[in-house]
């Protein structure tokens, strides 16, 4: 989630015990559970690795949730009540504070949280954990464009922008936000994902 570790490289049981001070059994059952959510990858004799992602994938998933995000906007009963968009506008202000704190974790975290937020105002459960997995498919992906300055301050003027959307129920500008919103980090993943295994990656 913050680019510490990248697709394809290996994760060391042993140095993972030593790095966070942890046995064996914590770190195995820990990779057992990121290779449920789609972060990890297990490969026989080799241990486990980040999952890598190919662009195509990444595309694939993308388009998956976009089309579902704008379903739920669509469905989402409008106006939204005054206590919910005050809990938007909290959460939004965590996200602008870890910002500005440069805490990636925590704009990690606010993200999500922000996100989740909205699509719980649709009501559908189904939809709601469909998009929550999708979600969790790709979230080594949002470091690529958190990575610059002008995606964080777009992130962080895009959510003003969804909750005014919200606030005024004009459901036409909700959708463009949402697809729109989600289109710098599957860009900026798959350029660096092309620098760095070139054009062989693609498929």
């Amino acid at each position: 989630m913050l680019g510490r570790r990248h697709p394809r490289e290996r994760l060391v049981e042993q140095d993972l015990c030593e790095r966070f001070q942890t046995h064996r059994g914590d770190v195995r059952l820990a990779l057992f559970e990121l290779e449920q959510k789609g972060i990890v990858q297990r490969i026989p004799n080799r241990g486990a690795i980040v999952r890598d992602l190919t662009p195509r994938e990444v595309t694939e998933i993308y388009a998956v949730r976009e089309e579902l995000e704008v379903m739920a906007t669509r469905i989402l009963p409008l106006p939204v009540a005054e206590s919910e968009l005050a809990r938007l506008g909290e959460i939004q202000q965590r996200h602008s504070a870890a910002i500005d704190n440069d805490d990636m974790l925590a704009v990690f975290y606010a993200n999500l949280n922000f996100h989740e937020a909205v699509f719980e105002l649709c009501g559908n459960a189904c939809l709601i954990e469909t998009i929550r997995q999708l979600e969790a498919k790709v979230y080594g992906i949002r470091f690529y464009a958190n990575a610059f300055t002008e995606a964080l301050d777009r992130a962080r003027r895009d959510h003003l922008d969804i909750i005014d959307a919200l606030r005024g129920g004009r459901r036409g500008d909700l959708i463009e936000l949402t697809r729109q919103h989600l289109k710098p980090s599957p860009q900026a993943y798959i350029r660096a994902y092309e620098r760095r295994f070139g054009n062989a990656g693609r498929e």
